[in-house]
């Protein structure tokens, strides 16, 4: 019996590391970017940037994360890297397309794919750092995504179209996929 606790044991220790990431440690590792010593170009820390992406695209795999929100996780991180305050970092992702489904949350995602969502962590740490996660009306209709089983604090615009004008209007630079 000593030996089967022993092994189960390690069998714990060796599955701690392996569990995953939340909040701004997630934001640190997707989005990780090296340091540049001494740029003659740097991100002036008084400025108020504010950037949007369009993800279009959703995992080839169900069991994979949406690359395209792995976007304002780097940004967040150069603008860190730069001492640029959070403050003054205003961040969007506009979804629509193959990406949609990726904002369902686990359990509806999970009886879709037969997968967990992957995305739910990374999109998670990125609300909770202020990103605005937008997905296109239009999207939902057209790909059957029922609304009411989206992730909490996404928003639905009317179509992407119209949360890019907004977004736009607001001065947001918009990055089309």
């Amino acid at each position: 019996m000593r030996r089967s606790l022993a092994d189960a044991g390690t069998l714990l220790t060796l599955a701690a590391p392996l569990r995953a990431q939340t909040g701004e440690a997630l934001i640190r590792e997707v989005g990780g970017t090296s340091a540049v010593t001494n740029p003659t170009f740097p991100a002036p820390r008084d400025l108020v940037y504010k950037m949007a992406w369009h993800v279009t695209e959703g995992p080839t795999d169900p069991k994979e994360r949406v690359d395209g929100f792995g976007r304002p996780a780097n940004f967040l991180r150069l603008m860190d890297v730069n001492g640029v305050p959070r403050s003054n970092v205003k961040l969007a992702i506009i979804v629509h397309g193959t990406a949609t489904q990726s904002l369902l949350n686990n359990a509806t995602y999970k009886a879709r794919t037969g997968a967990d969502n992957a995305s739910v962590a990374l999109l998670t740490a990125l609300h909770e750092a202020g990103v605005q996660i937008i997905v296109c009306g239009q999207a939902l209709i057209n790909r059957n995504v029922p609304r009411d089983q989206l992730l909490p604090f996404v928003k639905v615009a009317t179509t992407a179209s119209t949360a890019h004008g907004i977004l736009a209007a607001q001065g947001y630079e918009v990055m089309a996929p």
